[in-house]
């Protein structure tokens, strides 16, 4: 039997930590621009936070489109927990895990579930991974590009990439936005902010040695993975002329990219045609940005000109169910 069309890049929203961190996310320009409550006639921004909280409405949705699974991680730019202390940021996150264990239970053949770590305390965090795999049975780890400006790669998260890659768990990335206020003008925060936290992540991971250090982790970068693949002859050229960025890495940066897979989620097919030249179809996945993504799920695979029928079901069925376990 053929795998089912896994999208793996879907959001839900937990209520209670969007309102208490309501004022100290990007979304709000942490607390400068408040945003009221979604009201009907709001219609798209309406409908968007019902689908983010409603299960049954993203099952309605994959049966229309035709999509089998959604694999949904918290909605990372409203409700992260960087700003909290440790205990309730642990508090919050368990939260939250526990509402995505209850969709998962709910609608197993629909649902895989991620969960959220409180990164600002390594030993919470471990406590989390543990409680979320051992006793929730959540299949992926979520994580943003950093928590309080300490990006993934850095040494303090050593012993949480460690037992991720005890575990074998794959790693959804998806960045919280960029805290720089200069951004928060014209959404510019979402508009370059994500794409460069992507490459920011990458690189962090890449040049701190992680990649070497743990090989084999399964770790799936959102939009595509930003701007880094589309542009690593520079880092290239460093690693060879500047002996000092490559002391913690075994090949050229460039060479790294294959240890990642990258979602779909690029907004335009020649975007995803320059991306699987820089990787190759084998390392992407079908990811949908659900449901603030493109109104057509499927809009951006239909119109690659390069991909066949049978790269269409790498993404979207072989790839996905292979990262998950399923295949």
């Amino acid at each position: 039997m053929a795998a089912p069309i896994i999208d793996f890049h879907v959001h839900f929203s937990d209520r209670e930590l969007a309102m208490k961190g309501a004022n100290k996310n990007v979304m709000t320009g942490f607390g400068a621009n408040p945003i009221a409550p979604a009201k009907p006639e709001d219609g798209w921004r309406y409908e968007i936070m019902q689908k983010v909280a409603n299960p049954a409405m993203q099952i309605a949705d994959m049966d229309k489109f035709g999509i089998g699974m959604h694999l949904i991680s918290l909605i990372a730019v409203s409700c992260n927990t960087d700003w909290a202390e440790p205990a309730e940021a642990a508090s919050l996150n368990r939260h939250a895990n526990e509402m995505v264990a209850g969709w998962v239970s709910q609608h197993p053949t629909r649902f895989v579930g991620s969960f959220t770590l409180p990164l600002q305390d390594v030993p919470l965090a471990l406590k989390e991974l543990d409680h979320a795999v051992n006793t929730l049975k959540l299949k992926v780890v979520s994580l943003s590009s950093n928590c309080r400006g300490d990006y993934l790669g850095e040494a303090k998260f050593r012993p949480i990439w460690e037992a991720i890659h005890g575990y074998g768990l794959p790693v959804f990335i998806h960045p919280h936005g960029s805290t720089d206020m200069r951004l928060q003008k014209y959404f510019l925060w979402n508009g370059i902010g994500q794409p460069i936290e992507e490459a920011r992540v990458m690189t962090s991971l890449i040049f701190e040695g992680v990649l070497d250090t743990f090989p084999g982790l399964k770790l799936v970068m959102a939009h595509g993975g930003g701007y880094l693949p589309h542009y690593m002859g520079r880092l290239d050229r460093n690693f060879e002329n500047v002996p000092e960025t490559r002391k913690n890495m075994s090949k050229r940066p460039s060479a790294y990219l294959r240890d990642f897979y990258f979602d779909t989620c690029v907004y335009g097919p020649d975007v995803l045609e320059a991306l699987i030249k820089k990787v190759g179809v084998d390392r992407i996945v079908f990811g949908t940005d659900y449901p603030v993504g493109e109104r057509d799920p499927f809009e951006t695979l239909k119109t690659c000109t390069v991909l066949s029928e049978a790269d269409r079901e790498m993404i979207t069925r072989t790839t996905p169910a292979k990262i998950l376990g399923f295949a």
